[in-house]
């Protein structure tokens, strides 16, 4: 089974002047999804408006996660996918703090002034020889020692639901993770989600496999991208097809402030 999986920063609707205006924009990014129909996507920034206006436009999908908040008025880490393709089998959502069970905590100690947090979801489908275990986040961009501290807590909430769903199912679920990470390539932010990360279990930072020029994401509205913060990490049990950070503008449009990640995989199956 071959899945398409994208990762795209939407850019919150702050409201911005211009083409960056989410209510111009917005048909640019429904344009970008529906060019890829990507199985799954993982979002950043979207707030409760603006994943409704993709729902509007994009027939084919659902979505899950709450916002950081958790009051409904804050910036979400939503996934999308296509239940066509995929089915959910359960989701649920963690905070980067020292209590990650807590909607909307922060630890001052780590330097980020406002929540981050985490959505995950299990999918199954008749295609997959094993369920497929997604994680999307947005770490903070202020301080190294939040988005370092969010890594480690990341990476041992996936070893923890690798190892508990494997005991549950009698097999352990394949992995990916999606998100702005605020982080280049070489930052331990990064570096810490990588390779073996529990049984079996050994994640490739995808955009890191291309030339440096082509890992570039971050463009603040102006096409030209000069910071490479987004990826993808994938199970290596999962055969990277191709991965590529695309730089379409739409009708002249910029999507976002962020070129989206886009990766297509291979998995075994069916089961």
């Amino acid at each position: 089974m071959e899945l398409i999986v994208m990762s795209l920063n939407l850019r919150y609707d702050k409201p911005d002047p211009g083409t960056a205006a989410w209510s111009v924009r917005r048909e640019a990014v429904t344009a970008l999804v529906s060019y890829y129909a990507p199985d799954l996507m993982g979002s950043q920034e979207g707030q409760a408006h603006q994943l409704l206006d993709l729902h509007r436009h994009l027939k084919d999908y659902q979505s899950l996660g709450g916002d950081r908040l958790g009051n409904g008025r804050g910036e979400a880490c939503a996934i999308f996918y296509r239940p066509q393709r995929l089915t959910c089998r359960e989701w649920g959502e963690f905070w980067l703090s020292e209590t990650p069970e807590a909607p909307g905590s922060i630890t001052p100690s780590w330097g980020n002034l406002l929540p981050r947090m985490v959505t995950w979801a299990c999918f199954s489908s008749t295609y997959l020889a094993a369920p497929l275990l997604v994680f999307n986040t947005h770490f903070d961009y202020g301080s190294a020692t939040a988005r370092d501290r969010s890594a480690q807590l990341l990476r041992a909430r996936i070893a923890q639901m690798v190892v508990s769903r494997a005991e549950r199912w009698g097999m352990g679920p394949l992995v990916l993770v999606l998100g702005d990470f605020n982080a280049g390539p070489g930052d331990r932010a990064r570096r810490t989600l990588q390779g073996a990360i529990a049984p079996d279990l050994h994640l490739v930072d995808t955009v890191a496999t291309l030339p440096p020029e082509d890992q570039l994401t971050f463009h603040d509205f102006s096409g030209v991208a000069f910071d490479a913060v987004d990826t993808i990490y994938c199970d290596r049990r999962l055969r990277l097809q191709w991965v590529t950070v695309d730089r379409q503008s739409w009708q002249g449009i910029w999507p976002s402030d962020h070129h989206p990640v886009v990766a297509s995989v291979r998995a075994e199956g069916p089961v």
